[in-house]
């Protein structure tokens, strides 16, 4: 059973590395399409690609067999290429840019320099997995505050899920430790709920039905005094008529008089 298990595990760990090079190609091709970094926490594939290099170095740095961590270095490749797409698309200040890359090179220099002991591998590697815990958290809180996911994909998360769940029996039948099973347990389940938020909230944005166009606004149109003097119909002034009545009457009591003195 145990040569079965072993089996198994290798044959699972080869699938999982030839799989992890075409994960992140969803992802990429829609960030492309779009132009837009919407919904993408730069963060969250900043501290990602910080979890998945202290994850190879680990597998480099205690030999293990190439199918426990292979993903690992092609997952980090491709993260580079999806954060420099990010950087571009949203905007990201070059001083940021500058110094998020000279703090990677330095530390991917450390890392592989060979010159770190066993036990502070050890704690790397268990670090690794709280990295990638803060990895997804912004993430999915900014998909919660949204509710939408923007450019994310859900075939690459899909796929995340799938191999991070066979990472747990592979790590498990290799002996990778107990930190490494704990770990992908929990970035699997993190992966897992951002796939839901996915299917879920969808992009967020409702595209408008065919055929229908919002109906315009009627413009005012400008106020215009003769206009306005047209269409108002005349109103007859009552109190004038009265007015002139009432001037007639003492014009002609006045004749009245003069004729009576005449006669």
């Amino acid at each position: 059973m145990e040569v079965i298990a072993l089996l198994m595990s290798r044959l699972l760990g080869s699938a999982i590395v030839l799989m992890s090079c075409i994960i992140k190609l969803p992802q990429i091709m829609a960030l492309l399409r779009s132009k837009s970094a919407e919904g993408l926490s730069l963060t969250g594939f900043e501290t990602e690609l910080v979890a998945y290099t202290l994850t190879f170095a680990y597998g480099l740095h205690f030999k293990l067999p190439f199918t426990g961590y292979g993903e690992a270095i092609i997952m980090s490749v491709q993260d580079v290429f999806l954060l420099a797409l990010i950087y571009k698309y949203a905007e990201t200040p070059m001083s940021h840019v500058g110094i998020a890359t000279a703090l990677y090179a330095g530390g991917l220099a450390v890392l592989l320099s060979g010159q770190l002991g066993d036990e502070v591998m050890r704690v790397l590697s268990g670090a690794s997995f709280v990295t990638i815990m803060f990895a997804r958290l912004p993430q999915i809180y900014a998909n919660f505050v949204a509710k939408g996911t923007g450019q994310l994909s859900i075939f690459s998360y899909l796929i995340t899920v799938f191999g991070g769940s066979v990472r747990i029996f592979t790590s498990y039948t290799d002996n990778a430790g107990f930190t490494m099973v704990v770990g992908y347990c929990m970035s699997t389940t993190l992966n897992f709920i951002i796939a839901l938020q996915i299917l879920f909230y969808g992009s967020g944005k409702k595209a408008p039905a065919k055929g229908k166009t919002p109906a315009k606004k009627a413009k005012a149109k400008p106020f215009s005094p003769k206009a306005a003097a047209k269409k108002a119909p005349a109103k007859k002034d009552d109190s004038g008529d009265e007015d002139s009545s009432s001037d007639e009457e003492p014009e002609s009591a006045v004749r009245r008089r003069r004729r009576t003195k005449r006669a």
